[in-house]
């Protein structure tokens, strides 16, 4: 199925939401904590389009993609990202790939600089329903 094809796809309500930011393996372990909520939220448009914003550590920004299918039949969004980190200006390429229904692998590459690994956990619709989101 092609996401960019198929208004429907269930890739657009797999995706879509918010993602708690679960780990950074890459950066400190304590990272995560200088951001009170770490997370990432996606909103798919028409056509396989990807809008979001995410903020986690001491990052805040937003980022532009799209959804493709890989060949094992998963879903990969290629995203573009720009932000701040500790107030200085950012931006890069990503990827994320759906390992479950609840999880996001993938990694972030900022532009001449350094690429580092996330993990993304769906926050489920009863705790958005809880917390009022």
């Amino acid at each position: 199925m092609d996401p960019q094809k198929d208004k429907r796809s269930p890739w657009k309500t797999a995706v879509s939401g918010k993602w708690r930011v679960a780990g950074t393996p890459d950066l400190a372990e304590d990272y995560l904590d200088l951001s009170p909520d770490p997370h990432v939220m996606l909103k798919v448009r028409s056509r396989g389009e990807v809008d979001g914003s995410y903020e986690f550590g001491a990052q805040i920004g937003e980022l532009d993609g799209r959804l493709d299918p890989i060949a094992d039949g998963r879903v990969r969004l290629s995203f573009t990202f720009e932000g701040d980190d500790e107030c200085d200006p950012v931006h890069g390429y990503g990827e994320a790939t759906l390992v479950d229904d609840n999880t996001l692998n993938g990694f972030m590459r900022y532009h001449q600089g350094d690429t580092y690994r996330f993990i993304w956990k769906r926050i489920s619709d009863q705790a958005n329903k809880q917390t009022g989101m």
